[in-house]
């Protein structure tokens, strides 16, 4: 997770799509770190969807995946810095904005990043949905990815749709000149029964190999819940990713 004097170091982690297991990824890599010893911090810059939780001395709406990635990481941050903008209603984050009457400002969020990359070695960031879910009327996700500077790690689905999905956002970010470390492929629901839907999530990741410069790595199979459907542990997560992404490239990604 190496940084520079114009890059600060860590990982944003971004989908071709909504409900693609961003979370997961994020959190697992999270956990994995910090077990490696990192001090990594977590953020989850814009959310929707959240609930109202103790900051301080105050209470604060946030973001569930915003508490995930926390406790994947053991990060005792405030969560006015993890989860700076977050809406109640479980929507796009525009619309949600738009009916708050309450704009998403791109400086609350610059402020809370640099404001944890000040206490942490290395961060990972979750996007909210895609590449270029709006934000306003002229912002979306990318230019808050932009703004941060952050590397990129791109999660997608296995499935049918993947190749279309996952070749605009990897072209979309080389057009914006943003660094790409990869393409995650998460099975993040239960392989289908269907033989040619299992044919087309065996076969996509090969597709893929053969059209974009960046690693295609995984594909990572559906996490489990733990015992009776409980909350994934940080030891759980960390095993998983390591187990299927191997110890090496985990070192290159994460650089430690």
């Amino acid at each position: 997770m190496r940084g520079s004097r114009d890059r600060p170091r860590g990982i944003f982690v971004t989908g071709t799509d909504t409900g693609v297991g961003k979370t997961v990824v994020a959190c697992a890599l999270a956990a994995w770190a910090s077990r490696r010893g990192v001090d990594v911090g977590v953020m989850k810059p814009i959310a929707t969807g959240g609930r109202l939780l103790p900051d301080g001395f105050l209470r604060r709406r946030v973001s569930d995946d915003a508490v995930r990635l926390a406790q994947a990481a053991a990060a005792c941050d405030p969560w006015a810095l993890i989860n700076p903008i977050c809406f109640t209603e479980p929507i796009a984050p525009w619309t949600a904005a738009m009916r708050a009457r309450r704009p998403i400002r791109l400086s609350t969020v610059r402020n809370a990043f640099r404001e944890l990359s000040r206490r942490h070695e290395a961060l990972i960031v979750e996007g909210v949905g895609g590449f270029l879910v709006p934000l306003s009327v002229r912002l979306t996700v990318a230019d808050l990815m932009e703004d941060l500077g952050l590397s990129l790690l791109i999660v997608a689905r296995p499935g049918l749709g993947t190749l279309n999905h996952t070749l605009l956002t990897v072209r979309a970010a080389q057009q914006r000149r943003l660094p790409v470390l990869g393409v995650v492929i998460n099975q993040a629901f239960s392989s289908s029964h269907d033989p040619m839907s299992r044919l087309t999530e065996r076969t996509n990741p090969q597709i893929l190999r053969r059209l974009v410069s960046v690693p295609i790595l995984g594909p990572l199979p559906q996490l489990r819940a733990g015992r009776r459907d409980g909350p994934w542990t940080p030891e759980v997560l960390a095993g998983w990713i390591e187990q299927h992404l191997g110890l090496r490239m985990l070192e290159s990604l994460l650089g430690c």
